[in-house]
């Protein structure tokens, strides 16, 4: 098991929504595991909230998950968000302009009233 995967967790409840926490490096070694645990969830969801929280450094191949799991859960109808990013981590999502691609939330709970509200509306 890649170093820091075992801290890649899933959590799914059951009204359709799954929850999968990113380690605490999401990097070269971690974020192969993290975009298939993502897809994973995605693929049995109505709603991917992917947990951000512990999650301290992240380098170009874990951007690059975070939007392989976007990309998937768009194909298939999922919706997503990302959940209470650290500030560095915040800092490079917004540099490369992600934060408004991938939703973004201080904490699960709004998530769920936005995304959920969304979903209401159409």
């Amino acid at each position: 098991m890649a170093q820091g995967m075992e801290q890649t967790a899933a959590a799914s409840r059951s009204d359709g929504i799954q929850i999968v926490h990113a380690p605490d490096e999401l990097d070269m070694a971690t974020a192969d595991g993290l975009a298939a645990r993502g897809c994973a969830s995605a693929a049995h969801a109505r709603l991917l909230l992917l947990g951000l929280s512990s999650l301290s450094f992240c380098d170009v191949r874990g951007i690059s998950a975070l939007v392989q799991i976007a990309n998937y859960a768009d194909r298939i109808g999922c919706r997503y968000g990302l959940i209470a990013p650290q500030p560095r981590v915040a800092k490079v999502l917004q540099v490369c302009r992600l934060d408004q691609r991938l939703p973004v939330f201080s904490a699960v709970g709004d998530a769920l009233e936005n995304l959920t509200a969304i979903a209401g509306a159409e």
